[in-house]
């Protein structure tokens, strides 16, 4: 049994008719007869009815085409897998990230991929951590960006991309006009949003709490990232957010961001791949990228922390 083999047998299925298939094919009818006669002789099984109206498939010839063309679509895609090695990289990559990272990366990464890599196709998936690390094991995503909570699985393959400061989200004020930092005790005389500790940032601050013995006046957002923001810049609430989230209307003074010290909170930020999926040669030319990108971010400090490579 052969590929081409496999390729007749296929050609018949579709036109019904080993004459049609032969001129298709441009071969000739007893050769085709032949192969597909060896084919059954193999199988030990007959895969065609035969009358004067063409050919019809047995319920064994059912059952072998359906695995005959998942046969030739791996074998085409293994094909097409190797050319992407060889040559420029192509198709479609699914980046799951947080919504503060996509709200940082997506524009720089989507116009590097237009300018260095135009046949690659860009889908971006947006989530809490937990429901991005899910998009990966589930195999939604061939890379993510995640945090610590979501390292967990042993499948998963990890590499720092940057330790991030968190701030205080606050709405401007003259009270904070020229403050920079803010102890985390002072937290306390504030009303924080922060999500449940099913999220990474909930877990984190709860870790801190733990850490110094001081308990923070907590409530739950009212929705997604977009939601939590508009809500500081009208004054009605405070959150705990990576410069990521923000940067953009610390630019037009619509947020003013304090510095967590005394002490200071980081949060890892990893480059997940799932280690039960071979890796393709596209999705390690997305990771230089995303790597890319975020020194340039951290370069403009709009991406405000550590970088693996500083002290």
């Amino acid at each position: 049994m052969n590929t081409k083999q496999l390729n007749y047998f296929i050609q018949v299925v579709e036109t019904k008719s080993i004459a049609a298939a032969a001129r298709q094919l441009d071969i000739a009818q007893p050769a085709l007869s032949l192969q597909i006669s060896k084919l059954e002789h193999e199988l030990k099984t007959t895969l065609f009815i035969r009358d004067y109206r063409g050919v019809q498939l047995t319920e064994a010839g059912v059952l072998f085409e359906a695995h005959v063309r998942n046969v030739l679509n791996q074998l085409e895609r293994a094909s097409n897998d190797i050319a992407e090695l060889e040559g420029s990289p192509k198709g479609k990559i699914v980046v799951a990230m947080n919504q503060a990272s996509i709200n940082l990366l997506a524009m720089p990464l989507s116009k590097a991929i237009e300018q260095q890599f135009p046949d690659i196709e860009l889908d971006l998936r947006s989530g809490l951590s937990y429901e991005v690390t899910g998009y990966l094991t589930s195999g939604e995503a061939d890379l993510a960006i995640i945090y610590e909570g979501g390292v967990d699985s042993k499948n998963i393959h990890c590499e720092l991309l940057i330790q991030e400061n968190l701030f205080f989200a606050t709405k401007p004020g003259d009270e904070n006009r020229n403050q920079e930092a803010i102890p985390f005790a002072s937290l306390a005389d504030h009303e924080i949003m922060i999500t449940s500790e099913k999220e990474s940032l909930g877990r984190l601050i709860n870790e801190y709490e733990k850490l110094t013995g001081i308990k923070l006046k907590k409530r739950a957002p009212y929705g997604q990232l977009l939601t939590g923001l508009r809500f500081i810049c009208e004054g009605h609430c405070n959150m705990i957010l990576p410069s990521s989230a923000l940067y953009h209307l610390e630019a037009t003074e619509q947020i003013k961001s304090l510095k967590i010290i005394e002490p200071e909170i980081f949060r890892n930020v990893y480059i997940a791949t799932d280690m039960s999926r071979p890796v393709r040669n596209i999705t390690l030319k997305i990771i230089e990228l995303i790597k890319q990108c975020t020194l340039q971010e951290y370069q403009n400090s709009n991406w405000r922390g550590k970088l693996p490579s500083s002290d």
